[in-house]
C-alpha cells in the first residue's frame, strides 16, 4: 500500500496546499498576460518598421518635382 501524501510536510493543511496552488496559478496567469502584451508590442513595432521602410522606398522612387523659379 502506498501513501499518496508521502511528500507532504506534517504541518501542511489542505488549505495551505490550496493556497499554494492558487498562488502558482495566479503567477502563471500574470506571466501569460505579460507574454501576450510583449507579443502585441513586437507586432506593432514590426508593422511600424515596415511602414517606415515602405514610405522611404516610395520617396526614393518618386521623381522629385522641378523647382519653380
Amino acid at each position: 500500500m502506498t501513501d499518496t501524501d508521502s511528500n507532504a510536510t506534517p504541518n501542511a493543511t489542505p488549505n495551505s496546499h490550496l493556497g499554494f496552488r492558487i498562488a502558482v496559478g495566479a503567477v502563471g496567469l500574470v506571466l501569460l498576460a505579460m507574454f501576450v502584451m510583449l507579443g502585441s508590442v513586437a507586432m506593432k513595432q514590426s508593422a511600424t518598421q515596415k511602414s517606415l521602410e515602405s514610405r522611404e522606398a516610395n520617396q526614393e522612387s518618386a521623381p522629385s518635382a522641378p523647382a519653380r523659379e
